[in-house]
């Protein structure tokens, strides 16, 4: 059976949920090997642009946070911001929560996101960090951070992209679903994961797309940018 096929024949965050809690172990690993370790200089980047249009980021919640990579350099950047950590999947919060142990401004909490009941304009800055494109119900999500955030607050989001030169994007689709899927066989035992994350690109707003997006749900402001060519791309959005 096809990863496209058993997507449709189970609901979308119950698979999602048992493939991160497959692969949790080997997450982290798999995530340097993918990027050539280039994920946590992005990730800082996404940081410092939400910044850049906000630099009173005092509450914020990372959202489908996973092992908890974004939250740490977060907490580094923001060192007096209390953070929420959200992901529906046990394994990984264990993962994350045992690299926050030291730490304590960061805080996790086992939840979907459609189930956040957070008070309206209470937060400064929510991030997504390569979840947005799995959730079941994407503007759900948006709509839930847009009422959430305080005015001026910032979303911000990282997560693959669409690159436009035709010969990269050639290389780039080489890369995604012929070497990824057999480095998650070899690496994390689970080709299938890693050919849903291959997968998963086809159906995912193209950046111009999620700009427009974000827009219409009622941000003044958004704008993207990309990484590695358009591979990757940094959306930020200002309420």
């Amino acid at each position: 059976m096809s990863t496209t096929t058993q997507i449709k024949t189970q609901n979308k965050e119950v698979y999602v949920n048992n493939m991160f809690t497959d692969i949790a172990n080997k997450y982290d690993l798999l995530n340097n090997l993918m990027t050539f370790g280039l994920h946590k200089i992005w990730k800082k980047n996404v940081i410092k642009l939400a910044i850049s249009e906000n630099n009173t980021l005092n509450n914020v919640i990372d959202l489908c946070c996973g092992t908890g990579d974004l939250a740490l350099i977060t907490s580094k950047l923001l060192p007096n911001a209390k953070i929420v950590c959200v992901d529906n999947c046990q394994t990984m919060l264990d993962i994350a929560n045992n690299k926050f142990k030291n730490l304590n401004n960061i805080t996790t909490l086992k939840s979907n996101i459609d189930e956040i009941n957070w008070n309206p304009l209470s937060i400064d800055l929510i991030t997504i960090g390569f979840g947005l494109r799995n959730l079941s119900n994407r503007e759900n999500c948006i709509t839930m951070a847009y009422r959430i955030l305080k005015q001026n607050g910032v979303f911000a989001c990282i997560d693959l992209g669409h690159p436009s030169n035709k010969l990269w994007k050639s290389i780039y689709y080489i890369f995604f679903f012929k070497i990824v899927p057999l480095l998650g066989e070899i690496f994390a035992k689970n080709k299938e994961a890693y050919s849903y994350l291959s997968s998963s690109l086809l159906s995912w707003y193209t950046q111009e797309e999620l700009s427009t997006l974000l827009l219409k749900h009622g941000f003044k402001k958004a704008y993207y940018k990309n990484i590695m060519g358009g591979a990757i791309a940094i959306h930020i959005a200002i309420k």
